[in-house]
């Protein structure tokens, strides 16, 4: 049995809010760093599968494992805290920044 790690999305209505505020931007695709999330050691196991090489088990966090896309933007959200709507916006793996000035946002970056 496996315990769900949900974590809720923003409403779009909500981001586009934040971001009618901003006139300079910047996104940033975490999508390589996803695989960098390392599975709790010892808890390998659970990720364990079998193709016609051999079995194998992840070292890493992959997206067709359940609660690994909630578990990534957790930890995002926990890095980004003091900035998240304040000129930051987290959706999955992308990283939005925005500002009103470019003195701000160079700051903000």
């Amino acid at each position: 049995m496996s315990v769900d790690n949900t974590y809720p999305l923003l409403l779009m209505k909500d981001m586009l809010n934040h971001l009618s505020k901003g006139k300079v931007f910047t996104k940033l695709d975490l999508r390589e760093a996803y695989y960098c999330n390392q599975i709790r050691e010892g808890d390998e196991w659970k990720t364990a599968f079998n193709c016609p090489l051999g079995s194998f088990q992840f070292k890493v966090m992959s997206f067709g494992l359940q609660g690994p896309p909630a578990v990534f933007m957790q930890l995002i959200n926990e890095v980004l805290h003091e900035h998240l709507y304040q000129g930051v916006l987290v959706y999955l793996d992308a990283i939005l920044i925005f500002s009103k000035t470019l003195e701000e946002h160079v700051k903000l970056v």
